[in-house]
């Protein structure tokens, strides 16, 4: 076992590196300057506020994240006193909620852990292979998938991890680039969502560019549903595409060349909405966690993403368009063990138990190998 522990400053970010039995994981934390004394803001503070948005009382706050109200109660107002401003308010018989520097701090937390975890993701996985090739370990038992970023995909690498005997190299990249990691031959598989439908047909020639029915098997992961999300009660009465131009309403996209963004424009396309009239058009992120994370602080009214991150930022999701989340496996590995105990995991009760509680999701499906007509008409 190899024990050691890397740590290193950047500009905003303090990033720490654990290596336990190479499983290596990138975090990062914040860190408060004080009348010259540094503090870490302890990550049980960010799950506090959290749980006070969610339950409307600290008690049951504590309750859900499993510390005492004693404990509680000394964290808040020791980091209160060093910010100068409450956190936490209290009311009594009505509960708590979080004050304007609690909310801040909260939605700022969630935004950066939104940005920054898929790339940080990436990262970890590069560094990890980099590093066992340097303590000549092998890299045959490493297996390498560029995909969509999605939770189903995500699920299926912890269950390899957890429960086979390679390792599945996971790294983040938007559709399109990862069937071209794939036809580059940079990795072993790709993942991609496309629209179900008429829409998919239009988009079908984006993704054919880098696949062939002669060269690569479809794998089935999942059917999932995409839309808008706006906030709780959804004040500014959106209901469909055609809402996006309403005078004074903020949208926050995803980046060019990533599945949902080329389905959002094919639905504006499809639905007669100029980009042009889309207030934050051009304004870009880079997952769905982040879009969720924009949406939830205010500082955009709407956007586009899948509804289990909808759900995780108590926002209100409104379906626009089911999809289909595939891998693109050549067939030249079709009958690679590794490639038949993946099928095996999509077909099997752990992986269908890790989505059960994601709205949106259909796993009916998940693990069967499908036609190119199929999914591309």
């Amino acid at each position: 076992m190899l024990k050691s522990q890397l740590i290193w400053d950047l500009p905003d970010l303090k990033y720490e590196i654990k290596f336990i039995n190479m499983d290596i994981k990138i975090n990062f934390h914040w860190q408060l300057s004080h009348h010259g004394e540094t503090y870490n803001i302890d990550s049980v503070l960010f799950q506090m506020l959290e749980a006070v948005q969610t339950e409307g009382s600290l008690k049951k706050a504590t309750d859900k994240i499993g510390v005492s109200y004693r404990f509680a109660w000394g964290l808040l107002n020791k980091w209160q006193d060093l910010l100068g401003q409450p956190l936490v308010l209290l009311e009594r018989g009505r509960g708590a909620k979080l004050a304007p520097a609690g909310e801040k701090l909260m939605h700022g937390n969630r935004h950066l852990a939104a940005t920054f975890s898929p790339e940080l993701d990436n990262f970890s996985t590069q560094f990890k292979r980099d590093f066992e090739s340097i303590i000549n370990r092998s890299e045959a038992d490493g297996f390498n998938i560029f995909a969509s970023h999605g939770l189903a995909v995500g699920a299926l690498r912890d269950l390899i991890n957890q429960q086979s005997d390679f390792q599945l190299d996971l790294h983040f990249h938007g559709s399109l680039e990862s069937l071209r990691a794939l036809s580059n031959g940079d990795c072993h598989i790709a993942g991609f969502h496309i629209p179900v439908g008429e829409l998919g047909h239009h988009l079908k020639h984006d993704y054919l560019d880098n696949l062939s029915e002669d060269n690569h098997q479809l794998i089935y992961v999942v059917r999932r549903n995409q839309g808008l999300m706006v906030a709780a009660g959804n004040p500014k009465q959106i209901r469909d595409i055609h809402s996006l131009t309403k005078p004074g309403l903020t949208f926050i996209n995803r980046q060019a060349d990533s599945g949902t963004r080329l389905l959002l424009d094919q639905l504006l396309l499809a639905n007669n909405v100029p980009a042009s009239q889309i207030n934050g058009y051009r304004h870009e992120e880079f997952t769905h966690m982040a879009v969720a994370a924009m949406v939830a602080s205010g500082a955009a009214d709407v956007g586009f993403g899948i509804a289990p991150m909808a759900d995780k930022f108590n926002l209100e999701f409104i379906p626009q368009v089911w999809e289909h989340y595939c891998l693109a496996v050549p067939k030249k590995l079709i009958d690679d063990e590794r490639v038949q105990e993946i099928i095996a995991l999509l077909k099997g009760e752990a992986f269908d138990d890790k989505l059960a509680g994601f709205s949106g999701y259909d796993t009916g499906r998940s693990g069967e190998l499908v036609s190119f007509s199929e999914i591309f008409g």
